[in-house]
C-alpha cells in the first residue's frame, strides 16, 4: 500500500485508562512466542531497550512520546524512534537500560512507573530490543534534549488506534517484509519503533474497559505482526 498524505494528530481527547494498557502487556503472554514479534535473529549478540513512554494522569495515559534523532546521530539519523540503546555491563536489566536512555537522550527520570514489557523487536536485523512500558503522570512535561536528539514528538494516544496506518514493503538480507508505515510531519514513522507501536496497539484495541475492570476479548486479540525489519 503507498503512502498517502501525512496525518495531522488530533489532541489528546480522552485518556486511555491505565488498566486497559496493563491487560494489553499481559495479553501477548498467551502468544506462541510470548517474547518476540518475529521470528528473525539479530545478527549482533548483544541486547537493547528502549522506552515506551506513556505521559497522562490519574485517568490514563494521554500521549507517547517519540524522539527524531538528529541528522549527525550514530544511529538512525533523522528517523522517528523510541528513547533507547544499547544494554550496558553497569545496567541492573533490561527495564534499567530503558531508564538510563531517557535520562541521558531526554532528562526524564522522576515519577517513572514501570508498568510492563512488550515482546521484543529487532532493529533493522541487528539488534534485538525490548521495550518497556513506563507511566508518567507529568502535567507539565520538560525535555531536556541530549546533542544526538533533534526534536520530541508527542503522540495523541488514543487517536492512534484510529490513525491510517499503511504497510510498507521493504527488503532486508535479501527478505522481503510488511511494515507498519504512519506519514507524520516532518518525517514518516516506520520500520521497528512502528513496528512494535502498531503491534502493541492492534492488542490494545483488542481489550475492552468496563467501568472499574478490565477484561480480555480474546476473540479479537492479534497475534504478532511477523515482519521486522
Amino acid at each position: 500500500m503507498e503512502p498517502s498524505g501525512s496525518w495531522a494528530p488530533p489532541p489528546a481527547g480522552v485518556a486511555v485508562p491505565w488498566a486497559r494498557i496493563e491487560a494489553s502487556l499481559r495479553l501477548p503472554q498467551r502468544w506462541p512466542d510470548p517474547f518476540r514479534l518475529a521470528g528473525r535473529v539479530a545478527e549482533s549478540p548483544r541486547r537493547a531497550a528502549v522506552a515506551v513512554l506513556l505521559r497522562g494522569t490519574a485517568l490514563g495515559a494521554e500521549e507517547v512520546v517519540l524522539v527524531q534523532r538528529g541528522a549527525t546521530a550514530p544511529h538512525h539519523p533523522g528517523e522517528l524512534a523510541f528513547p533507547g540503546g544499547m544494554c550496558e555491563p553497569w545496567d541492573r536489566d533490561l527495564p534499567a537500560t530503558a531508564r538510563r536512555e531517557l535520562m541521558e537522550e531526554l532528562g526524564v527520570s522522576e515519577g517513572l512507573w514501570e508498568m510492563g514489557c512488550f515482546p521484543d523487536g529487532v532493529a533493522k536485523a541487528r539488534t534485538r530490543f525490548t521495550p518497556v512500558f513506563l507511566r508518567w503522570e507529568e502535567p507539565a512535561p520538560r525535555f531536556v534534549l541530549s546533542s544526538e536528539i533533534q526534536d520530541v514528538l508527542r503522540l495523541p494516544l488514543a487517536p492512534l488506534l484510529e490513525a491510517p496506518w499503511t504497510l510498507q514493503r521493504l527488503e532486508l538480507r535479501g527478505a522481503v517484509v510488511h511494515v507498519p508505515r504512519l506519514e507524520l510531519e516532518p518525517v514518516p514513522l516506520w520500520g521497528a519503533t512502528a513496528l512494535v507501536l502498531k503491534s502493541w496497539l492492534d492488542v490494545l484495541s483488542s481489550v475492552r474497559n468496563p467501568p472499574g475492570a478490565d477484561t480480555l476479548d480474546g476473540a479479537r486479540a492479534p497475534l504478532p505482526t511477523k515482519a521486522d525489519p
